[in-house]
């Protein structure tokens, strides 16, 4: 059904007959009739009229949620409703606190790609005391000012860390102490849980240690895996050596569940040398 809108009122006459001239509602004349429309077009049809001049009519709709928040709102259903949201609400609440930390943590610690096995590593050489290390990821300048007791005992510290993530967080510290200070591997060991940062992060933790030689130097190899904030299992292989007043520390992170990150992580291990 094709309509004529009237200028006076706004009524949408139905064109219904090729005698519409006056507005059904107020009365006054429709701005266009078929008699003026055909003086132009004498061969014209009233179907073509309508089709030109006429105006169809939207029609809305009606939304089927707002219809039901409309019936349920209704005083007989209010009761249902917040029943059902009440419900809503505490489901909400412990999938959250069940799956929502694991979820952010997934983002945060995502898998390291499988490409990392086959792309091309960069070897670095750093520090006084010199280490090479080989990484699928640049390692940066990343050190940090020493405070209190350390930064007596310590000459030299230098720290490397990689930015850019790729499922894997390598860290390089080095530091070369002053000549009364400390440096047994006992020590160094006690220090690098200080450089982990897990006492307040870490629960459920499990791990190991063997004796290791790099390059003819002692070190220790710490490996094992916790539960980070409660929200994902991340594996940490924590290498210490050691050799007069200097020491240097390995430290790696990825999942746990992560295959390629184990690969990775062997693989940089294998890597290290003191020059």
């Amino acid at each position: 059904m094709k309509y004529l809108h009237c200028d006076s009122c706004g009524h949408a006459n139905p064109l219904k007959s090729e005698y519409l001239t006056f507005c059904d509602t107020c009365g006054k004349k429709l701005p266009k009739t078929f008699a003026d429309w055909q003086k132009h077009r004498p061969m014209g049809s009233f179907t073509e009229y309508t089709q030109e001049v006429g105006i169809s009519l939207k029609i809305n709709k009606p939304n089927f949620m707002v219809s039901w928040m409309k019936a349920q709102l209704q005083p007989g259903n209010r009761g249902k409703v917040i029943l059902f949201f009440s419900v809503f609400l505490v489901l909400i609440a412990v999938t959250g606190t069940l799956f929502g930390k694991r979820a952010v943590f997934t983002f945060i610690y995502p898998k390291v790609p499988a490409s990392s096995l086959y792309n091309s590593w960069q070897t670095a050489t750093i520090g006084r005391q010199a280490l090479e290390i080989s990484t699928p990821v640049k390692l940066w300048v990343h050190d940090q000012p020493l405070e209190g007791e350390e930064a007596k005992m310590i000459e030299y510290a230098k720290s490397y860390r990689n930015e850019d993530g790729g499922g894997i967080r390598i860290a390089v510290n080095m530091y070369n102490y002053q000549a009364n200070a400390a440096n047994d591997l006992e020590t160094a060991m006690a220090a690098s849980h200080n450089d982990m940062q897990l006492s307040e992060t870490a629960t459920d933790m499990n791990c190991k240690s063997v004796p290791v030689l790099i390059s003819g130097m002692k070190g220790i190899l710490e490996e094992g895996n916790y539960l980070y904030k409660g929200g994902i299992r991340l594996v940490f292989c924590n290498l210490v050596m050691i050799k007069g007043s200097a020491r240097w520390q390995i430290l790696i992170n990825y999942r746990d569940d992560d295959q390629v990150g184990y690969q990775v992580a062997q693989r940089i291990l294998k890597s290290v040398k003191i020059k």
